[in-house]
């Protein structure tokens, strides 16, 4: 049986609490594939997590800072939303 793939898309970075809303790697089941995409506020934060993550930079000029994870493109975000079976909004 194939893993289940959930995708999970962070808008804010974690603060506090939040952080248990993310799966973490004890919690993580081999038969899943985790990933991770930070948008938005988050692009500059640097959450556990137990999968690939990825950044999609904000439009603005403004610059991230030091990056954690790859750096893909709205084309590459539909991409992950159209492998994954799950898609969860933080």
């Amino acid at each position: 049986m194939p893993p289940r793939k959930t995708l999970y898309l962070l808008r804010r970075p974690i603060v506090g609490s939040m952080q248990t809303l993310l799966p973490s790697t004890s919690s993580a089941s081999s038969s899943e594939k985790l990933s991770l995409v930070l948008l938005e506020e988050a692009v500059s934060s640097s959450p556990t997590f137990p999968g690939q993550t990825y950044v999609l930079p904000p439009q603005s000029d403004i610059p991230i800072g030091s990056v954690f994870g790859k750096l893909i493109s709205y084309r590459d975000l539909v991409t992950l939303i159209e492998e994954h079976e799950a898609t969860i909004v933080l």
